[in-house]
Formats: C-alpha cells, structure tokens, sequence
C-alpha cells in the first residue's frame, strides 16, 4: 500500500493527552483516523467529528472483547480495512507492592495488558491476511528498570513488550508490523498536577512522541519491526 489517503487509522485512547497528539498527526498527513475513546460519543457507533475533517469517534470499552469486535466491525463495514493501529489507552497507579488495592491491581492488568491482547488480536488476523498493517502500542521505560511503586504498573507494561516481541515474530514475512515505545514522563497536564515540583522541560513532548509513532507507520514497506523503542526526553 502506498496510497496514505486511503488508510483506516484506529487510535484508541483519543482523547487522552497523548492520543489526542497522535490523532492530530495522522489527521495532517492525510489519514482517515478514527478515535476510540470511553468518552466519545456514539457508544460504538461512528460519529463524524465537526470539528476535524477525516476524524470519526467511537465511544468504546477497549478492556471488553465484545465491545472491541463490533466497533471494529463498524469501522470496516463504514471505512473499510484497518491499516494502522495505535494503543494509547492505558493507566497508571503507584504504591507500594504490600499496600496496592485488588481494584488497582485489576485497573492495570484491565487498561494495558488485556486491553492490549484484545486490540492486537482483533486486528491481526486481518492484517495477516491482507499481508500489510501496522500496530504501535505505548509500553514505558520503566519496564527496564522499575523503580519503587511501580512494580505493578511495570508488570503490566512488561506484558506488552513479550506481546510485541512474540507477534513480530508471527509476521516477519509479511509487510505487517507491530512495534511498542517505551516512553518516560510524558508531559501532561495530569503528571504536572501529580508532579509539580519536576523539571517538566525533561519530560517526553507528546506531540513529539507521536510524531515517532507516526513514523512507525509508514504506507511503503517498513523494515522495522519488534522494537521495543525508549523515548527518554532529557531524563
């Protein structure tokens, strides 16, 4: 495919700070983007964006199988095959590994390691069929080396670097790839609430971020596949 006018683009987690950043990038290079979000509007259905040409919402539930396959089944019945797919949905909790809840251990194993399973195992077959698609899914720096508190949170994300690694390996003979980023504080306005006294100019730019995610995705065929790429700022 060499055609990025006729791409599908799923972003899930679109109207996060960073998802937001990724939809506005593929918007601008000409992309048909559709943003999946637990607060778009439309539950499931597509609802075309007022304000931003070539973007539709979906409000779906990206840790519910079901919810997963019908909204992708609208995308394709409406827009067609999904070319791209980019995971941004995902959640953060700190503390203590004696001292974490049972409801924040399921948060995180919920939004970023079975929301992740589900994704990559609603769009692969398809795009192994089609021999082309590109998956990028947001892992952290820290599951290189976890800091204290973030046991949980890392594990979970970890979950997502073995998931990239296993997947490339399925795909190496096709022009399907799928690769994760691995950034460090992202700087939005929720970690600057939760973080005020930080130097924020070492912090990773989103729009930055998307940018590299944006070039995990070329149409022509890419020969990166399975990395796991940190994204570190100035930290």
């Amino acid at each position: 495919m060499t055609n990025t006018q006729q791409r599908v683009v799923v972003v899930t987690g679109a109207a996060g700070a960073l998802g937001e950043h990724v939809v506005r990038h593929f918007v601008e290079h000409g992309e048909r983007v559709v943003g999946w979000d637990l607060h778009a509007p439309g539950q499931g259905k597509l609802v075309e964006d007022p304000e931003q040409q070539g973007v539709w919402r979906a409000q779906v539930n990206v840790t519910d199988a079901q919810a997963i396959a019908d909204a992708a089944a609208r995308v394709r019945q409406e827009l067609g095959p999904i070319d791209v797919l980019v995971h941004c949905a995902g959640g953060f909790r700190w503390s203590p590994i004696e001292a974490i809840a049972p409801d924040d251990i399921d948060f995180l194993v919920d939004v970023n390691l079975r929301s992740s399973l589900y994704m990559v195992r609603e769009v692969m077959g398809a795009m192994k069929e089609r021999g082309h698609g590109r998956v990028v899914l947001i892992s952290s720096r820290s599951t290189l080396k976890p800091g204290a508190g973030e046991g949980a949170y890392a594990a979970t994300k970890a979950g997502l670097n073995a998931l990239v690694s296993a997947v490339a390996d399925e795909v190496r003979a096709s022009d399907v790839t799928i690769n994760a980023v691995q950034p460090s504080i992202i700087d939005t306005e929720a970690n600057r609430q939760d973080m005020p006294d930080a130097d924020f100019e070492t912090w990773v730019d989103p729009a930055e971020l998307a940018g590299i995610i944006y070039g995990l995705c070329p149409a022509a065929e890419n020969p990166i596949n399975g990395a796991l790429l940190v994204v570190a700022g100035r930290t």
